[in-house]
């Protein structure tokens, strides 16, 4: 089964600016951004994958009112073998439980 091999956090405000941010970034910044935030996306590549395919995985968002452990229970029943071994890591959770 394939691991993640680069990630990186796709930002959307509310007044529609978007932003890249790596994981790093997010962490220095997150209680900076959190009430201008409308979606917080994990955008990644798994390793050895013979094409270059980007998996998308929405940590947050105000579009639609989900609990955190709905997001949670939903990503933890995603086929590993599909979605790559470590695709929703600690930090992950985190952002997750602190936005929902």
């Amino acid at each position: 089964m394939s691991k993640i091999s680069s990630y990186l956090y796709l930002i959307e405000y509310k007044n529609g600016d978007y932003e890249k941010m790596s994981k790093e970034m997010l962490e220095e910044s997150v209680d900076e951004i959190f009430n201008d935030v409308s979606k917080i996306i994990k955008r990644y590549r798994l390793q050895n994958e013979k094409e270059k395919k980007f998996y998308k995985m929405t940590l947050f968002t105000d579009d639609h009112c989900f609990s955190a452990s709905d997001y949670i229970e939903h990503y933890n029943d995603l086929p590993k073998e599909i979605w790559g071994t470590d695709f929703l890591d600690e930090f992950d959770i985190e952002i997750i439980n602190m936005f929902n």
